[in-house]
């Protein structure tokens, strides 16, 4: 991994090559050392004036000013498996193409310099052979005498664009004032990150960077694992726990101006089933009980009453089944089988036997 001085430093070396490569697409001989993603960081960051940025963005300097200053998103909610529900503020088409394009820049210059600890909301380059997923970040507590879980409470809409255009205009990017303002218009909402833009989960992390760094040092020191999924910050240890030091770790988070949402606050003991990003992790990362239960609770419906009433059981359906039920009720449990395979791994017996079935109940439904 690379710091950010260093890549800072790389654009600025190779500033005329990079424009060069951005107006006519022919790679210079001297970009041709750089991966993928490092020559897309610098790409990013030798954005300095806001004519460059509309090049950049591939967006008119109209265009852009129109969608820096009258954003429009489309706001709805989503329900919470735990209740509750969630405000999504998804951007219109212009706008979401013009973040989804920052979004890609934005994640291989967070690829370059992403603390180890971090496993969500990362990119994985196949030719880097690192994955970072709920695997990963599970499996640096496995086999621990003490696991606690901690959630950050509001995680998108506490992060305000004040603190976008800050990072921005921090040590991490060096953009000037006009830049860093633009950028912060075009990835915020309402004053804050919105859940629903392709750019808000790396900002996040980039937002993060501090408060993973603090949390680390600490946990360094008393050499325990820590990983971060996200929102979930995850920590274990082979000795106890106290209080105290879980206030010290609350008190690091505030001063990282997050807060943590109480009731998701977990300290569980090696006697007891410890959860990591929905994952068990006593002895092994694996999947939940409960969930290899309700798998073959629906292989066995689908085998053994057809697909029609296996979807009205596990939909709670009282009315005939429509195709989109069924449908759905596929997609899940094809879903739920994968997912099996992507923790026990593909040669797993347990995986290939669902499979199995799963693959010879769907050749009955054709």
């Amino acid at each position: 991994m690379h710091t950010a001085a260093a890549i800072i430093s790389l654009a600025q070396t190779h500033k005329n090559s990079l424009e060069y490569y951005l107006l006519s697409n022919h790679m210079p001989k001297q970009l041709e050392v750089f991966h993928r993603h490092e020559l897309n960081a610098m790409l990013l960051l030798n954005n300095e004036k806001p004519v460059a940025l509309s090049q950049f963005l591939k967006c008119s300097f109209r265009n852009l000013e129109t969608l820096i200053n009258q954003p429009t998103y489309k706001h709805y909610t989503i329900a919470k498996k735990k209740g509750g529900t969630r405000d999504i503020f998804a951007p219109e088409d212009n706008l979401k193409r013009i973040q989804k394009r920052l979004n890609y820049y934005l994640q291989a210059y967070y690829l370059c310099i992403k603390p180890k600890e971090v496993h969500g909301f990362v990119v994985n380059p196949h030719y880097m052979g690192t994955y970072y997923n709920i695997v990963g970040n599970a499996a640096a507590h496995t086999q621990k005498k003490v696991v606690l879980n901690i959630d950050l409470k509001d995680f998108f809409p506490s992060i305000s664009a004040k603190r976008v255009k800050d990072l921005f205009a921090s040590s991490y990017f060096n953009f000037n004032d006009q830049i860093a303002k633009a950028l912060a218009l075009l990835t915020t909402y309402q004053g804050k990150l919105p859940a629903g833009a392709p750019t808000s989960p790396v900002i996040s992390n980039f937002v993060c960077l501090s408060l993973d760094h603090d949390l680390s040092a600490f946990c360094k020191a008393h050499n325990w694992a820590f990983s971060r999924y996200a929102d979930d910050l995850t920590f274990s240890s082979n000795i106890a726990i106290s209080n105290e030091q879980i206030l010290d770790i609350i008190n690091i988070i505030k001063k990282n101006h997050f807060k943590i949402n109480e009731k998701k606050l977990r300290l569980k003991t090696n006697n007891r089933k410890q959860i990591v990003t929905g994952l068990t992790v006593n002895e092994k990362v694996n999947v939940d009980r409960k969930l290899l239960k309700k798998i073959r609770a629906m292989l066995h419906d689908f085998t053994r009453n057809g697909i029609d009433a296996a979807t009205q059981k596990h939909f709670n359906l009282k009315s005939a089944t429509a195709a989109e039920h069924r449908v759905k009720f596929i997609q899940r449990l094809e879903g739920y089988i994968n997912f099996i395979g992507l923790v026990r791994g593909k040669n797993d017996a347990l995986y290939l036997r669902s499979k199995r079935s799963f693959d010879e109940m769907l050749i009955g439904v054709a």
